[in-house]
């Protein structure tokens, strides 16, 4: 069993790119869909996206099955290009609709590389914290796989 201590997830993943590049990809609806998905398989839009202390974004992911899910939330802080934090709320249909969680992802240069540090936390129970480690565990490798290739 999960303690509720435990609830957070922490995910690391270097990737050879600038801090500038990767913070980019985070922040740039043409960047975000081509990455920002837990599995190959599952395609993300950009419904919204206001990057400002205070503003919002509502992204929607496509399923193979046909479903979909909406997921939004509000930017907390961002410090150019080294730190974001934002709120994340699944929407309905979404089993987990409704749980308010807080995403704080930083940028670490490590010589030519960055350390894409993310840290997930307010999970309520166990499925949703796992649902969450396999999906960032998945969306950086994707990212450090679509920033290997074009660097």
């Amino acid at each position: 069993m999960i303690s509720s201590e435990a609830l957070k997830v922490e995910v690391r993943r270097r990737v050879r790119a600038s801090q500038e590049r990767v913070f980019q990809a985070f922040t740039r609806a043409d960047q975000l869909v081509q990455w920002f998905s837990p599995s190959p398989d599952v395609t993300m839009e950009v419904l919204e996206l206001e990057l400002k202390e205070g503003g919002s974004y509502r992204l929607r992911y496509q399923y193979p099955d046909g479903k979909w899910d909406v997921v939004m939330g509000e930017y907390r802080r961002i410090s150019h290009f080294d730190l974001l934090q934002f709120t994340w709320t699944w929407q309905p249909p979404d089993p987990h609709a409704g749980i308010l969680t807080l995403v704080t992802i930083d940028f670490e240069v490590r010589g030519t590389e960055t350390e894409v540090v993310v840290r997930h936390e307010g999970f309520p129970d166990s499925a949703i914290f796992q649902r969450h480690h396999v999906g960032w565990r998945g969306a950086l490798e994707k990212l450090a796989a679509l920033l290997h290739c074009d660097g």
